[in-house]
């Protein structure tokens, strides 16, 4: 079994990188790779320990990088990238994506405050790789009297509050987000030429009106690998439309959880939705030899 979507510390998981491969290990996971946000920070930590005391499988370097298509924003996963080879582009430099949040945090802030909905004054982003979105949604949360405003689902839930508000230009918390991030083919080239693949990740977490176009439209590119096919967000399903669709297009499949620890509590690691594991054949056509994978394979 493997899981090519996890999140860690190093963008907006709740776990250090040591606590998820040790959660990989218990999951029986054989391929794993974490794919913070615009974020390679996490294998910087793994450098620092003993990764084999804490898991025994393979791991593939990776990263979920946010783009740009038909002016909305979508995630590409990068696999097996040479981090070194990334790091030198600036795409991922953390003083701009401070920079950047903290800019978006305070327009938030600024549609709390117009709507009369109550928050924390000092509210900022000082370290880490915690998104505006993130921020303000955990603080408005922590007054009651804000429940009013939202649904049940955006009240309860980070990706309804982000899919469905900020992404969404007729929600007062729309934020323009497209300026600040790379097309689809440029996100594409950079992990291209690191050496690594480029896949559409969760298609179906984003709001557009017909999905099927929506992916026709991406994949016309012609500068894709693949589509992630088992998420924690596609039904089963929608999976098997998915690996269909890649098989008649002639592209990889690929698998996570998108796990996030307690900030996505409903998802397991190793598993998209509950009781489906996500399988290992999915990813042997992609595998060798061209990928960079860290640590050595367990069988």
């Amino acid at each position: 079994m493997i899981d090519l979507h996890i999140h860690t510390t190093s963008s907006d998981g709740s776990e250090e990188p040591e606590e998820v491969i040790a959660k990989a290990q218990s999951a029986g996971l054989k391929y794993i790779s974490i794919t913070d946000h615009d974020s390679i920070g996490a294998y910087k930590k793994l450098e620092k320990i003993k990764v084999s005391d804490c898991f025994t499988g393979s791991i593939i370097t990776g990263c979920e990088f946010t783009a740009v298509h038909d002016g909305k924003p979508v995630e590409i996963l990068g696999y097996g990238i040479d981090l070194e080879s990334i790091a030198k582009t600036g795409i991922i430099s953390d003083e701009k994506f401070l920079e950047r949040e903290n800019e978006y945090l305070n327009k938030l802030k600024d549609v709390c405050k117009s709507l009369g909905i109550k928050f924390s004054r000092n509210l900022s982003i000082r370290e880490g790789k915690y998104f505006a979105t993130q921020v303000m949604h955990s603080d408005i949360k922590c007054y009651p009297e804000n429940e009013k405003y939202f649904s049940k689902e955006v009240w309860e839930k980070i990706n309804a509050f982000y899919r469905t508000c900020v992404t969404n230009p007729d929600s007062p918390f729309f934020l323009d987000q497209m300026k600040n991030y790379p097309t689809v083919q440029k996100a594409a080239d950079l992990i291209k030429k690191a050496g690594g693949k480029a896949f559409l990740a969760h298609i179906y977490g984003y709001i557009v009106d017909d999905y099927e176009n929506f992916l026709d439209s991406i994949i016309s590119l012609n500068v894709l690998d693949g589509i992630e096919c088992y998420h924690s967000l596609h039904s089963m399903d929608k999976t098997n439309y998915l690996l269909d669709y890649c098989s008649r297009h002639k592209l990889y499949a690929s698998g996570g959880s998108d796990y996030h620890g307690k900030i996505k509590p409903d998802v397991k690691i190793g598993e998209s939705i509950s009781g489906v594991k996500i399988p290992y054949e999915i990813l042997e056509p992609w595998l060798p030899p061209c990928l960079h994978v860290i640590f050595l394979p367990i069988f």
